[in-house]
């Protein structure tokens, strides 16, 4: 591997990580308003842990505002691949959240942390 390809590959990377860094933090900016019932219930979706945890009140037909939510922060990945298989909406999602999760106890440093400490949320 020459030099150029190896700062290319840094350079990549570091890529990468700048766009989760933006992902996980604008996702917390914008809530998603997810009704259910007679009106009275509202859940305020305002990252992806939550999304993650009420993916169960979501249907298929949903996938494609989930995508455009999700798109916003920048993960324009994910939300095509939503949109290519909406009915793997909440695979998709549960690997997502899996995939940050991990980038995100690795900046926080490591698995010596509360739980609370260590969560995307």
């Amino acid at each position: 591997m020459t030099v150029r390809e190896k700062k290319k590959g840094k350079v990549e990377e570091e890529e990468e990580e700048g766009k989760k860094e933006r992902i996980v933090a604008r996702i917390n900016k914008n809530q998603y308003y997810l009704n259910r019932g007679s009106g009275d219930m509202v859940i305020a979706i305002k990252n992806i842990t939550e999304l993650r945890d009420n993916l169960d009140s979501f249907t298929d037909k949903e996938a494609y505002r989930m995508a455009s939510w999700i798109e916003h922060p920048g993960d324009k990945e994910t939300a095509e691949r939503i949109r290519e298989t909406p009915g793997e909406f909440k695979e998709i999602i549960a690997e997502r959240y899996e995939e940050l999760q991990e980038f995100y106890r690795e900046r926080r440093g490591g698995e010596g942390q509360t739980k609370n400490e260590n969560s995307i949320a």
